[in-house]
């Protein structure tokens, strides 16, 4: 039988990095279910992940991915099952390996301010895209961007916390335009 990996196996990775006084947590797709780009599967449980998720003290969840992907990723009812948690629900969609459109970059800017006073708050907020690494890395650097941080720094600060995030040229040249 091919590598089928489950919550159980390879229980949800958050990588952690302090903002002011809250923390971002940038992790994988909770719950999903299909092959894996490096080989195997993936056979995750949606209410383990969410378990794990609340234990790690989240109180909001951003997810990244687009709205077919997640059907893609047999996690459609990943929404209602973060607010069936407690936990505040955004979704954001961005195109895999790619940067925020501009009907994203508007969603973006109308919560912006709502993840920024969370932090200022002490909140732990989960981002997370497929892989926990490009979108996520990207928005969690934009997120320190926001806060006056230089973008180099950011991403390396991104990097230093989730090894491999912010993945594509396109998306380094974006997070150095958005210097505030």
């Amino acid at each position: 039988m091919a590598d089928v990996r489950t919550s159980e196996s390879d229980p949800l990775r958050i990588a952690e990095i302090s903002v002011t006084s809250g923390c971002l947590g940038l992790t994988l797709c909770p719950g999903k279910r299909t092959a894996s780009l490096y080989g195997g599967r993936w056979e995750r449980d949606l209410d383990q992940d969410v378990a794990a998720i609340r234990k790690w003290g989240a109180t909001r969840v951003v997810t990244l991915v687009e709205r077919d992907e997640l059907a893609a990723l047999g996690v459609p009812q990943l929404g209602a099952a973060m607010r069936a948690a407690g936990l505040g629900w955004h979704h954001v969609p961005i195109r895999d390996a790619s940067v925020p459109g501009t009907a994203a970059m508007t969603d973006w800017r109308a919560l912006s301010p709502v993840l920024h006073a969370g932090l200022e708050r002490g909140e732990r907020l989960l981002l997370h895209c497929r892989g926990g690494l490009g979108r996520a890395g990207t928005m969690a650097a934009l997120l320190m961007v926001e806060r006056g941080a230089d973008p180099a720094a950011a991403m390396s600060a991104v990097r230093a916390a989730r090894p491999g995030a912010i993945e594509t040229r396109e998306q380094e040249t974006w997070l150095g335009q958005q210097a505030c």
